[in-house]
């Protein structure tokens, strides 16, 4: 018999049984990592449509393969969006333009089902732990995605005193164990 996803290459019924077994996994995942809903959304739709289209290169025959080749296309997706997402924003700002959005109330369910209220809050704590230079580093470099070079300037410090405090900062909030829970 094997995996809905297996099946789903004669089967187009089956890849819908995929999808909805998956699905919600797969947007809590991608919520979780960029803590942003709509973003969320557009990546699982990308990752389902790329799912689709490959479903015939799938090998495996239980539904824990499936699920693990799914969430390769998922790893896969999420570091397309990383590469290309500072282009498209500033692309965006360019020509004045604002993507399309969801609803609120939708948005919000999302965030309530990847846990992102609690996490942030556990993020909040965290940060506040960190000695103040960290933080401003971590904060500037990793959300604000600023330059080292533009950070060591603003700071009147070396770039290397720059990407060590950025370091030790990702690693003291990496330690935290409020901020230990998985995907």
């Amino acid at each position: 018999m094997g995996s809905a996803l297996g099946r789903s290459a004669d089967d187009t019924e089956a890849f819908r049984d995929f999808y909805v077994a998956n699905v919600q996994r797969v947007v809590v995942f991608f919520t979780r990592r960029t803590l942003n809903a709509e973003v969320a959304l557009d990546l699982t739709g990308e990752t389902f449509a790329v799912a689709l289209q490959r479903r015939r290169q799938f090998r495996g025959r239980t539904d824990a393969e499936a699920e693990a080749w799914l969430f390769a296309i998922a790893r896969s997706q999420l570091s397309h969006f990383w590469r290309r997402g500072v282009a498209e924003r500033r692309a965006l700002e360019q020509v004045g333009l604002d993507p399309p959005s969801v609803p609120h109330a939708d948005l919000e369910r999302i965030e309530e089902l990847a846990g992102l209220p609690e996490l942030r809050r556990r993020m909040q704590r965290a940060m506040a732990g960190l000695q103040p230079q960290q933080a401003y580093a971590v904060v500037q470099r990793i959300v604000a995605e600023r330059e080292y070079d533009d950070l060591a300037a603003e700071l009147g410090v070396s770039q290397d005193v720059v990407r060590a405090r950025v370091s030790r900062g990702l690693r003291a909030l990496a330690a935290s164990r409020g901020l230990s829970a998985a995907a």
